[in-house]
This record gives structure tokens, C-alpha cells and sequence, in this order.
């Protein structure tokens, strides 16, 4: 049993963040996940607990297919109970440079549909682009991990930064939607468009990025 993310680095809020758990088992039978939900419901949703269940073999067949978010519970973890499931897991940059090019590509996806269901009001736009603003952080972790970049930052506007050095961008509109989760008044229509048009641009840098060199 692994704890992750922002509660293992001390970066948890307890208004915003939720406490992301690894737990490996032998068997992940579906009578034992419904054995779970009735006695822990409450507690996992009093805490926001987000347990993520695999069986030792799911979890060491599978960097290959997520390794952003195995990288973030390598980077960022601390064992409860048992053995450090993390310390024998290899990746590729291949495989890292897929699946960010599938998130990328799913998160602009995504956005073009909110601006379509949107239909230019301002407020559930706005919804839905503090919830993308949540969302971005492990994309940056993903970008400088694919740029070999060793010392990733834990705070958002510092990951905007080093993902802009390191990538030769202009401070673009991820600044803004940042400052949109911490209560600034922004312009929602003009932003997601900016949005949209920055991931086109992540989306042909990471599409043409040689992960192999």
C-alpha cells in the first residue's frame, strides 16, 4: 500500500486535493471490491481517499501502457505497508511519448466539445475550465519528463516555466488558467481559444518529438 501524489510531498490541500492510494493484491476479485465499498465508503469519501487496486501483475505488466502516472508515483510516493512496488519498474520514452500525445490530444478533444456545449456563456465555461486547470499539471510532468529533465517541479507555475524554457514558448494561456483556480477574473471565450490553440502547438511538438534520441 502506496501513498501518492500531493498528500506523500506535503502539497495537499485538504479543499482542494485528494489523497491518491496504490494498493497491489494478489487477486482483484470483483467480491472483494464490493467487500470494500460497503465497509469503506464512508471514510474513503470523508477523506477523499482515490484508491487505485491492481494485482502485483497488472501493476508491473503495465508501465508500459501509463507511464506518466507511474512516473508521478515514483517520483512522489511514500509505502504504508509492505514492500516498495516501484523500485524494479523500467520505462521507455516511447511508451511516454504515446500516452502524452493521447493525453494532449484527448485534453484538446475535450476542450473543443466544452466550447461547443458552452455556446459562448461565460459561466459554465468557466466551470469547466477551473476543472481543466486541475488537470494540467501532470501534462507539464509528462513534457519534461520526455524532455530529460531530471529535477521536475511540484508547483504548477513552476512546471508552466520549465516546460516553457525547455520547450522555447512564450508564457502562454496556462498562466491564466491558473490564475482562474485561484479566483481571478478572466475572460473565459478568449481564453479557451488560447487553450486550444497552445495544445495544437504541445500536440505537433510531442507528435514530432524523436523520443528515441
Amino acid at each position: 500500500m502506496v501513498v501518492y501524489g500531493s498528500y506523500a510531498t506535503g502539497q495537499w490541500s485538504a479543499r482542494a486535493s485528494d489523497i491518491n492510494i496504490l494498493v497491489l493484491v494478489k487477486h482483484c476479485s470483483a467480491a472483494a471490491l464490493q467487500s470494500l465499498g460497503r465497509a469503506g465508503h464512508r471514510l474513503l469519501r470523508r477523506h477523499r481517499v482515490t484508491p487505485l487496486i491492481l494485482s502485483e501483475r497488472e501493476f508491473a505488466n503495465s508501465a508500459d501502457v501509463f507511464p506518466m502516472e507511474y512516473m508521478d508515483i515514483i517520483a512522489r510516493h511514500r509505502v504504508l505497508f509492505g514492500a516498495d512496488p516501484t523500485e524494479h519498474v523500467q520505462f521507455s520514452r516511447v511508451n511516454l511519448r504515446h500516452e502524452l500525445e493521447h493525453q494532449l490530444r484527448g485534453t484538446m478533444l475535450s476542450l473543443r466539445q466544452v466550447v461547443i456545449a458552452a455556446r459562448g456563456r461565460r459561466r459554465p465555461l468557466l466551470a469547466e475550465l477551473k476543472q481543466l486547470a486541475g488537470s494540467v499539471a501532470a501534462l507539464f510532468r509528462g513534457l519534461l519528463r520526455l524532455h530529460g529533465t531530471e529535477e521536475v517541479p511540484v508547483g504548477p507555475e513552476a512546471l508552466i516555466g520549465a516546460v516553457n524554457e525547455a520547450y522555447g514558448l512564450t508564457p502562454g494561456p496556462f498562466v491564466t488558467l491558473l490564475s482562474l483556480r485561484g479566483g481571478a477574473s478572466v475572460e473565459p471565450v478568449s481564453l479557451a481559444a488560447d487553450l486550444l490553440a497552445r495544445l495544437e502547438e504541445l500536440v505537433q511538438i510531442v507528435d514530432a518529438y524523436d523520443a528515441g534520441s
